[in-house]
């Protein structure tokens, strides 16, 4: 009985074939949502009043990156509380929400939860960019970047900065997706 116990603990303890450990790409991207909180303005109305969510749909490994990364730091004067909505639906109630890859199968169904509400939308694929994500990661040239999506972010009500428009790799301006 003992060793059955034993191995057990064993299979609980070792890590599951599918995850994977923090990579330096996991850390970038995650200092990236912090500062993105730093150069993106939410309408008052929808604005953060006790805690800013800074919400992820993620592998494990990217965010244990990001609860690193916003250890102890604020938004606009309030504490970032991270968060992983159970539902699309309870992603409305995010000032941020990042969709990884992980999520691709259900992007839509994301996506159109926060259309429309001041949720900052992040991504990391072309169907998220092509789908209305307001900021999309992309590994260019083995270096973390990222695209925006200015005339979506605006039909939310979010204003980013020029400070990051500029340091973006490109900028969609035009209306469309």
């Amino acid at each position: 009985m003992a060793a059955v116990v034993a191995l057990w603990l064993t299979a609980l303890a070792a890590p599951r074939a599918e995850q994977r450990t923090v990579t330096a790409e996991d850390d970038i991207k995650a200092a990236f949502l912090f500062n993105f909180t730093k150069f993106v303005e939410w309408p008052r109305a929808g604005a953060p009043v006790e805690a800013f969510r800074l919400c992820t749909v993620a592998e494990t490994a990217f965010n244990t990156a990001l609860d690193r990364a916003l250890a102890g730091e604020t938004a606009n004067g309030l504490p970032i509380v991270h968060v992983s909505p159970a539902t699309p639906d309870a992603a409305r109630s995010c000032a941020i929400l990042f969709v990884g890859d992980l999520e691709n199968e259900r992007l839509d169904r994301w996506l159109g939860a926060v259309r429309g509400a001041p949720v900052l939308i992040v991504g990391e694929s072309p169907a998220a960019a092509d789908r209305g994500a307001h900021i999309n990661f992309v590994v260019d040239d083995n270096r973390v970047q990222f695209d925006v999506n200015a005339a979506a972010a605006r039909r939310a009500g979010l204003t980013i900065s020029s400070k990051l428009l500029r340091v973006a790799r490109h900028v969609t301006s035009r209306s469309g997706a």
